[in-house]
């Protein structure tokens, strides 16, 4: 079996708590499952320290010859050398409840491979939004053109970074759809970001290492990040 992660023993206390339907914290479960990946990593020290009782666990463990570890040891052992908690934001750490490290859906597409999935879930995530914030510093003709076809007909305020757009594509960008209002953005965001950026309804963050171009051109490499932002 490969480890994927170290619970804390705060989080794995609670952890085995919600497993066998006790009274466990339902707020740190539910934090705990947006980085939880299955597979901790545990050894017979910690099952004392957290009062566990598991035989079959602890002997499965001290045969392994998980028992007396400290967690960052433990950590060194697992897939992704990280130790979940909600104290510390120091490596290996990652703090459950506020951390530069976050989980998120995300996908990479090599040369050749069908993008169709993505420019569906993208599609899908700006269809109902009120105002989305479009970000690429090499903003052109080509990109404009790529963009409006993600962008939901309807009503819809598109913000965009000073400087990016002229008025020419600004008005070719309107004949798109008449119900779209667009308009500088006023936050100061997004300076000279070299990825590129959907912020919708300040909710919701869309980057794309690669570009608007090859979202929808197969002939390079593309990745895409979803993640939660409130800027």
């Amino acid at each position: 079996m490969q480890y994927k992660i170290v619970l804390s023993d705060e989080l794995l206390k609670e952890f085995y708590k919600f497993k066998r339907s006790a009274d466990f914290n339902k707020k740190i479960i539910e934090k705990l499952f947006n980085y939880y990946t299955g597979g901790q990593l545990t050894n017979t020290a910690q099952l004392q320290r957290i009062k566990l009782n598991d035989t079959r666990l602890a002997s499965t463990l001290a045969k392994a010859g998980y028992k007396t570890q400290t967690l960052e040891e433990l950590c060194e052992k697992t897939k992704y050398k990280l130790i979940l908690n909600t104290e510390r934001n120091d490596y290996p750490y990652i703090n459950i409840n506020a951390d530069r490290i976050e989980r998120n859906f995300t996908a990479t597409y090599n040369k050749n491979e069908s993008r169709e999935k993505t420019i569906k879930h993208i599609k899908a995530l700006c269809r109902n939004a009120k105002y989305i914030f479009i970000y690429d510093k090499h903003m052109n003709d080509k990109v404009i053109q790529k963009i409006s076809k993600i962008l939901p007909q309807k009503k819809l305020n598109i913000i965009y970074k000073d400087g990016q757009l002229s008025q020419i594509q600004i008005s070719n960008l309107k004949k798109e759809c008449k119900d779209w209002k667009i308009q500088q953005d006023s936050k100061n965001i997004y300076n000279n970001y070299h990825d590129r950026y959907l912020l919708i309804d300040n909710n919701i963050e869309i980057i794309l290492t690669s570009g608007f171009d090859y979202l929808f051109d197969e002939n390079k490499d593309f990745s895409y990040i979803v993640r939660n932002r409130c800027l």
